[in-house]
C-alpha cells in the first residue's frame, strides 16, 4: 500500500456508449471497495466518486457526460488531512473545478480509504474484483495516479492560447510517489506499461493491438 489519505487520479476520456448501468473508470477492493465510474442510479452519465462502498464518502456531479465527439479531462485529487471538508475530495473537468453536486459526502477527516492505493487489486475500465464486469465503454489516455500529492488540474493540462481548448501538457516531470503511475498506451502490445519510471504496470485483459488508436486528446 501507499499514501491512503493524500493522492490524485487524472485521466482523459472519450465516450463511447452511454446509459450503462455498470461503467467503471478506476475501481480498488479490500473489505468495501473505492470507485470512479459512471453507475449513478439517478442518470448513468454522472461522473460516480465513492469511498468504502459510499458509507464513508460519495461525490456525484450534476454535470453529465454525452457528448460522444469530445475529449474530457477528469481530475479527482484526494486529501482526506484537509480540515476544511470540501476539500478532501476535488473534482476538476477541463480545467475546471466542479462545484455542482447531485450527491456531495466528503469522507470524514484523516480517513484511510479503503481500496484505492491498499495493498489489493486495482482495475481501470472495470471491477477490480470481477474479471467480468463493469466495463468501461470508449477511449482512455493519458492516465495518471499520484500517490502522496493531491494536484489540480493545471499539473496535467493547460487552454491553449490559440484555440482557448483544454490540452494535455508533458507529464514526465511530476513526482508520481511509489505507488503513482502514467499509462500512455503508448505500446499496442502492451497498453498497461507504467511511463513513470515506477515499473506499476498494469496486465492489459481482452484487449488487442487494434485497440490502440489514434484519436487522441490532441487529434481528435
Amino acid at each position: 500500500d501507499g499514501n491512503r489519505q493524500t493522492m490524485t487520479f487524472s485521466w482523459w476520456m472519450k465516450r463511447g456508449n452511454l446509459d450503462i448501468t455498470d461503467c467503471r473508470i478506476f475501481t480498488a477492493k479490500d473489505s468495501n471497495d473505492d470507485q470512479i465510474n459512471f453507475r449513478d442510479a439517478s442518470n448513468y452519465n454522472r461522473l460516480d466518486v465513492f469511498f468504502d462502498g459510499t458509507s464513508d464518502g460519495r461525490l456525484t456531479t450534476s454535470q453529465v457526460f454525452r457528448d460522444v465527439s469530445a475529449w474530457y479531462h477528469c481530475v479527482v485529487a484526494i486529501d482526506t488531512t484537509q480540515s476544511t471538508a470540501a476539500d478532501r475530495v476535488k473534482i476538476y473537468v477541463n480545467g475546471d473545478r466542479v462545484t455542482d453536486f447531485d450527491t456531495e459526502t466528503q469522507p470524514s477527516l484523516n480517513k484511510n480509504l479503503n481500496g484505492f492505493n491498499n495493498n489489493g487489486a486495482h482495475a481501470i475500465g472495470a471491477r477490480a474484483w470481477s474479471g467480468a464486469a463493469g466495463f468501461y465503454d470508449g477511449y482512455l489516455a493519458e492516465i495518471c495516479f499520484i500517490d502522496g500529492q493531491q494536484l489540480d488540474a493545471s499539473s496535467f493540462g493547460k487552454t491553449n492560447a490559440g484555440t482557448g481548448q483544454w490540452v494535455p501538457i508533458n507529464v514526465s516531470g511530476l513526482t508520481f510517489g511509489s505507488n503513482g503511475y502514467y499509462l500512455k498506451g503508448q505500446d499496442s502490445s502492451a497498453l498497461g506499461d507504467d511511463s513513470s519510471g515506477n515499473g506499476n504496470d498494469f496486465t492489459s485483459s481482452g484487449m488487442a493491438t487494434n485497440d490502440q488508436v489514434i484519436d487522441t486528446p490532441t487529434n481528435n
